[in-house]
């Protein structure tokens, strides 16, 4: 009986992603956000006319790691819910579904030939206990969707605190250290870092910084959502 009752689970996560956005979308289509409704800096939304080449009202004279960033969407409904979903839900197949979306959305690179997608790693003991590394999941559906090779290009060396439970202004020191490359030549390689939310952008920083130390010719960031930096969600996720 119990292992009935796992397999028909597996099977509910394993549907539900599809079944919900299909439902959703009879009623309230649902499609990623269009390159010029967010920030390609920093991944805040963004009116028309309101980014220049030095960025947006959030972002504008400051450095930025990355090169560029793709998002699905704000951190907001129905997002938000997603995401919740597929992390404490354990509906891991939304990874793949945003994964997928990510996919159609990154463009195309110059020479795809040089591409490497890298997820954000995630602390052993919050992988052991989640079951799963999100991350993982959407730069694993990612790279098939797309023909890209997908490395562990970075581990973490040490446990973190969860980012959404640490102050906005303490997320830099928080996983400062925590992360290291692995010892791999990225010279001459673009890299697409993949990860499900951004919101101060501590941990893609820190990421990024590693890659390009390590010889990443660009590093563009992934995600499937952007925290608002003027909501709650940006001091408290």
């Amino acid at each position: 009986m119990a292992h009935a009752r796992q397999t028909l689970r597996e099977l509910w996560d394993r549907v539900m992603p599809p079944v919900v956005h299909a439902a959703r979308h009879a009623n309230t289509p649902w499609t990623p956000d269009p390159v010029d409704a967010y920030c390609p800096r920093c991944g805040a939304s963004a009116g028309p006319g309101s980014v220049t080449p030095t960025g947006c009202a959030f972002c504008r004279d400051r450095p930025i790691r990355w090169d560029r960033l793709t998002r699905l969407a704000a951190y907001d409904d129905p997002m938000d819910g997603w995401i919740k979903a597929m992390k404490f839900g354990r509906q891991w197949t939304w990874a793949r579904w945003l994964g997928q979306r990510l996919a159609e959305e990154i463009g195309q690179p110059l020479d795809a030939d040089r591409v490497l997608i890298c997820p954000v790693p995630m602390p052993w003991l919050r992988r052991w206990h989640r079951g799963f590394n999100q991350a993982r999941l959407m730069a694993d559906a990612l790279a098939k969707a797309r023909g890209y090779p997908c490395l562990d290009l970075l581990r973490r060396t040490r446990h973190t605190a969860p980012q959404t439970t640490v102050a906005a202004s303490l997320r830099s020191a928080n996983v400062s250290g925590s992360l290291a490359a692995r010892p791999v030549d990225l010279t001459g390689h673009d890299i697409l870092l993949v990860d499900d939310v951004k919101t101060t952008g501590a941990t893609l920083t820190a990421c990024t910084r590693l890659l390009r130390q390590a010889g990443a010719r660009s590093v563009h960031a992934a995600v499937a959502a952007v925290a608002d930096p003027r909501g709650q969600h940006f001091k408290t996720k």
